[in-house]
């Protein structure tokens, strides 16, 4: 095979791979209560993966991860979740 086609076929394999990733992703999102209210400003971390997301002023937080079942880490508190591929809303309460 010419080097050529080996190159052009080893790009179409990255631009797809690239592609279909986001695409393979849901999204997890919903809002951090801490004492009955909104809690701000905290790192939410996937336990095991290097994702991570922060709660803005009104406590909401908005992950993209692709479905299948997770260890979210809050303060050191862990908080299984399942993400379907529709997506999944998670409110949770510290």
């Amino acid at each position: 095979m010419c080097l050529i086609r080996r190159i052009g076929i080893a790009s179409l394999a990255l631009v797809l791979s690239i592609i279909a990733d986001p695409l393979l992703a849901a999204e997890l999102s919903g809002k951090v209560y801490r004492s009955g209210r909104p809690a701000a400003n905290l790192t939410i971390t996937v336990e095991g993966g290097n994702v991570e997301a922060r709660t803005d002023g009104r406590g909401d937080y908005r992950l993209d991860l692709p479905p299948g079942k997770y260890i979210l880490v809050i303060r050191g508190q862990r908080i299984p979740v399942t993400v379907s591929s529709g997506g999944t809303r998670q409110d949770i309460r510290l």
